[in-house]
């Protein structure tokens, strides 16, 4: 078995693509809501349905993202710069609205059916990463800084195993832990910290990525 790609591998690269979806999967909104009120309904199971099911939700449109950006890049390489550009301003846009927005608390009042639970729980993750427009929308402005011409189809799937298993991961942890009420008012209490950690990072690696645009 050929490994010899592995030495080639630019590791902040995938740190740096792996620390970007953690956070965006960390930061607090109605995927979150979703985990959290399946779990406090019907228990870790059901949590853990809804967080399996929405980082498949979150694989589709990295699919479509990761792929329908090669496709950008080999028609079209100004069209594809413009979409870099525009990432990396629309990344700075949404650290800026975290940074000078005010904490929400956790809204764990969505009505959840007593019956067929587990069911319900995935089709509610499914859906909830399906209708959230934002996601592809992050996923355009990520992924054009990592997408290149030259890149394989190992590294475009990997992109894809990343967003998506970092996504799952993450709300399987919140299933596993957050069964009880003052787990999750907890969690609130750092959740603002959370943000502001994202929308730094966000701000970084935006920066950077106009830094090497400029200089390419």
């Amino acid at each position: 078995m050929d490994i010899s790609w592995i030495n080639e591998v630019n590791y902040g690269f995938w740190v740096t693509a792996t620390l970007a979806c953690a956070l965006g999967a960390m930061s607090p909104g109605p995927s979150l809501a979703v985990v959290v009120n399946h779990t406090l309904a019907h228990g870790r199971v059901a949590g853990c349905y809804a967080a399996i099911s929405h980082g498949i939700g979150v694989a589709i449109y990295a699919l479509i993202t990761v792929f329908g950006l090669a496709v950008v890049i080999q028609r079209n390489q100004q069209i594809f710069d413009i979409i870099q550009l525009l990432g990396c301003l629309f990344l700075i846009l949404v650290a800026a609205k975290i940074l000078f927005s005010t904490p929400k608390a956790i809204d764990t009042g969505l009505p959840v059916a007593s019956r067929s639970s587990s069911i319900k729980a995935m089709g509610d993750g499914f859906l909830i990463a399906l209708i959230n427009p934002k996601i592809l929308l992050f996923f355009a402005a990520l992924f054009s800084q990592f997408v290149r011409l030259e890149s394989d189809l190992w590294e475009k799937l990997t992109l894809v195993l990343i967003a998506s298993g970092v996504d799952a991961l993450w709300y399987l942890l919140v299933a596993l832990t957050l069964s009880h009420f003052q787990s999750i008012v907890r969690f609130q209490r750092i959740s603002g910290l959370l943000d502001k950690l994202f929308a730094v990072v966000l701000i970084i690696i935006a920066s950077n990525f106009i830094f090497q645009i400029t200089q390419g």
